[in-house]
């Protein structure tokens, strides 16, 4: 399971990283990129979970499904009466995430620390991310599969749905999202979300090219 999900998601976890370290560096080097980003955190500290909700709504709900229309194939396609939902869904995950990285900060501090960045990354990834995250997440996409039925989700999710479900794509988001997060609490705290914000459009685009590539070429997803 480990080497398919590596092999699965090498190609577009590399160009994630390249892309968060790539901005962490503008970030730290250019002032044109740093002035930028900071207006957006400014924006981000006034609005609060009115700036995180709407934010995530669109960056985890609505985007996907227009990134998804731009694939070449039908496969795996989000259907335009999920994207309310899903965007309920994330707006929710919105306010958890953001809270959560204000919990973080009082908890372990927030300067840019190797020990700090280092402490949060593992309890985001080993506690925060398997345990509450990715069940919701699990729930979420099958209860939309399932015609948001509670009966279909249930008997589709069966029993030790932790494990059959939740746990191989906790072990693919820890190998794929893991460099990332270090690079998000790198940042100072009012530019955490908005960067994760950032980050996840800019994965999902990703996706879209790499499954339309392996779509070209007969590969499955």
């Amino acid at each position: 399971m480990l080497r398919r999900a590596f092999a699965a998601n090498i190609i577009p976890a590399l160009i994630l990283w390249s892309f968060a370290f790539g901005m962490l560096w503008l970030y730290y080097k250019n002032p044109l990129v740093q002035d930028a980003l900071n207006d957006v955190a400014g924006v981000k500290e006034r609005l609060g979970l009115l700036f995180s909700m709407p934010a995530q709504a669109l960056a985890g709900g609505l985007l996907p499904y227009l990134f998804q229309k731009l694939q070449k194939g039908e496969h795996r396609k989000t259907e335009l009466g999920h994207a309310p939902f899903l965007m309920l869904a994330f707006s929710i995950l919105g306010a958890m995430s953001d809270t959560f990285y204000t919990i973080q900060a009082h908890l372990f501090g927030n300067s840019p620390e190797f020990a700090i960045i280092l402490k949060k990354t593992l309890f985001d990834m080993l506690v925060y991310t398997p345990l509450i995250v990715m069940p919701l997440m699990v729930l979420v996409f099958a209860f939309k599969d399932n015609r948001f039925s509670c009966q279909e989700t249930r008997i589709a999710l069966g029993k030790g749905w932790f494990w059959t479900k939740v746990m191989p794509v906790n072990i693919a988001a820890l190998m794929v999202w893991a460099p990332t997060v270090c690079v998000v609490y790198a940042l100072p705290l009012a530019l955490q979300f908005p960067f994760q914000a950032i980050v996840q459009c800019f994965w999902g685009l990703v996706l879209v090219v790499m499954t339309d590539r392996r779509h070209e070429v007969g590969e499955s997803v």
